[in-house]
């Protein structure tokens, strides 16, 4: 009896070690998933920064052209010397800087009425 005994404690503890290590499997494949999506969420993020820095960068080189084409002509101007050369530079630059919207759109300003009709929802809240 007491053989019998110990062999049903011996299976019981294998099968209590079998179920455990599955358990900490399952846990271990679905912190491995989270690990992953954490993963492809952080290119994702990374991919938007790369892009908003090339943007940037674009827009830091616009700008520091037309700053070095502005203190051309104020330097021309002082010396009474001919600024016509740079209207083309001047109108290039005023065009893409109203493409890339360097300098952000003005926004027409509503009446304190007209806000609060939008925010109910009627129809004289129109912008």
């Amino acid at each position: 009896m007491a053989k019998i005994s110990l062999l049903l404690l011996v299976l019981v503890l294998f099968a209590f070690l079998h179920a455990y290590e599955a358990h900490r499997i399952g846990k271990f494949d679905e912190g491995l998933q989270k690990d992953l999506q954490a993963e492809a969420m952080m290119e994702e993020d990374l991919k938007a920064k790369k892009t908003s820095i090339q943007g940037l960068n674009s827009e830091m080189k616009t700008l520091s052209k037309s700053e070095q084409t502005l203190k051309q002509l104020g330097n021309d101007y002082k010396k009474d010397t001919d600024e016509a050369p740079y209207g083309k530079k001047l109108k290039k630059f005023s065009r893409l800087v109203k493409a890339k919207g360097v300098l952000g759109k003005k926004k027409k300003s509503a009446s304190v009425i007209q806000k609060i009709l939008k925010d109910l929802g009627l129809n004289g809240g129109r912008e």
